[in-house]
């Protein structure tokens, strides 16, 4: 059985994928200012190894960890739901299968607690 890493073609199809999520990410009005200060090549990277992994491809993440790397970013509920809603409509876009794109958000959202440290204010 094919990995969800496989299954989306792999490295140049990913990178393609995680380029554009991350150009709108940065470029986003409600969640941009996050990445003012931010090497965007990186992360590019950071995020495609990520992804990358998590999909089930021969790749492994070198980022930090990600409690330390979003610790002093103070990122609220309602930001993070911003950044899955971007994440859902490129995957979307690119006809990601329902059920590789069901896992992923899943996946992302799992980490909600992590990247957020409990801030679930929506508002």
């Amino acid at each position: 059985m094919a990995t969800d890493f496989e299954e989306l073609g792999g490295e140049g199809p990913l990178r393609e994928l995680v380029n554009c999520f991350v150009d709108r990410v940065v470029g986003d009005t409600m969640i941009g200012f996050f990445f003012r200060k931010v090497d965007v090549t990186r992360l590019r990277e950071l995020e495609y190894q990520f992804a990358a992994q998590h999909l089930g491809g021969p790749v492994v993440y070198q980022g930090r960890p990600l409690r330390a790397a979003h610790a002093s970013s103070g990122i609220f509920g309602g930001q993070f739901d911003r950044r899955l809603r971007i994440l859902d409509q490129v995957l979307a876009e690119r006809d990601i299968s329902p059920r590789v794109r069901r896992a992923w958000l899943a996946h992302d959202e799992s980490l909600r607690a992590v990247i957020t440290g409990g801030n679930e204010c929506n508002t």
